[in-house]
């Protein structure tokens, strides 16, 4: 997975809402799936983060296999 083609994409919104849409952009990109899933103490509303590589094509989605490397560092899953 090249650097250069990776984009962050947040999504923002109640816990359950953001993280099916997170795993939706991961149908359509090669991605980390959700990562770092932010909650903000007394908001309902919570920011989670996928790193999607868009050089491959909607039909090549799904999560990214180890063996093909791994997205930006600060990708690390932190769902807590």
């Amino acid at each position: 997975m090249s650097d250069e083609s990776v984009i962050t994409i947040e999504i923002r919104g109640r816990e359950e809402a953001a993280l099916e849409a997170a795993h939706r952009v991961s149908g359509l990109f090669l991605s980390s799936g959700p990562c770092r899933l932010q909650r903000t103490p007394g908001v309902d509303e919570v920011r989670v983060f996928v790193y999607a590589d868009v050089s491959r094509a909607a039909s090549q989605g799904g999560y990214l296999d180890p063996e093909e490397g791994v997205p930006p560092s600060d990708a690390t899953a932190i769902l807590a």
